[in-house]
């Protein structure tokens, strides 16, 4: 039986295209492995749609239930939140997606859906609209959980499409840092500034490794048009490591796909 650990796992990763979806490299992409907070880009992609189907908006506020702060565990991460204060949709969003927080996961789930697992129902059937065949969610925070699952492929597919249909939310995970009441975060995206880089999402557990989807949109020579593209990392065994390999591979990306149009040209 395949261990869930990533130091018995290989790295995968993925390069695309944003826009045309084309991939420029891949290795071990579909192998399916805990995604850990990397989860929250489709938790963002139908916290959006299930929003816009309801009529609401990212300013309206909420009340949090005790529930979305309790159930989260002392060592996940959080974004602060407090039993019955009133928070904006837009403010849950932010502590989702630039300091990973579980609780704000919780509480759009509940809000949105009415239970979290209402909410993964809704997240799992984006999956199959969307094609991600080797995806499975169980959770809106990506715990590690049994058969919580993804691929690198799946997800650089997953956040191109957000990207597409929600391009607003670069604005969020550009930010560099987050405070709410008395919680002074980072970001946990080091590269963010680097070449181009503004997103999307780091991820941490155990049984995941160190994970990172991150996109840059940066001039190519042969393109008019600045280009974006998606790097997905699973399973590195150190942020560094991550880090290093994200780097590598979307300065690859963009020199191969500007050698690629020389040659044609």
């Amino acid at each position: 039986m395949q261990s869930m650990t990533s130091s018995r796992s290989p790295v995968s990763s993925i390069t695309i295209d944003a826009l045309s979806l084309e991939i420029l490299q891949q290795q071990h992409a579909d192998l399916r492995r805990p995604p850990a907070s990397l989860t929250k880009l489709m938790t963002a992609y139908t916290a959006y749609d299930l929003l816009a189907q309801s009529g609401g908006s990212w300013s309206d506020t909420i009340t949090i239930d005790a529930r979305d702060v309790h159930e989260v565990a002392d060592d996940e991460t959080r974004m602060g939140l407090v039993p019955g204060e009133r928070v904006a949709l837009g403010r849950l969003l932010e502590g989702l997606m630039v300091v990973s927080g579980n609780d704000a996961a919780l509480a759009l789930a509940r809000h949105l859906a009415g239970s979290q697992a209402a909410f993964a129902q809704h997240m799992n059937a984006y999956a199959r609209t969307l094609g991600l065949h080797d995806t499975h969610f169980i959770s809106a925070s990506g715990i590690t959980t049994a058969g919580h699952l993804s691929t690198a492929r799946d997800l650089a597919m997953l956040a191109a499409h957000l990207l597409a249909r929600y391009p607003d939310l670069l604005a969020i995970t550009a930010q560099r840092s987050f405070v709410h009441h008395t919680l002074h975060k980072a970001n946990q995206n080091a590269l963010l500034g680097e070449d181009g880089v503004d997103g999307l999402k780091t991820g941490y557990t155990q049984a995941a490794g160190f994970c990172l989807a991150a996109t840059a949109r940066r001039r190519c020579a042969g393109h008019a048009l600045p280009l974006r593209l998606i790097n997905v990392v699973m399973g590195a065994d150190s942020r560094a490591s991550r880090d290093d390999q994200v780097r590598a591979q979307l300065d690859a990306g963009f020199a191969g796909a500007g050698m690629a149009d020389a040659q044609r040209a």
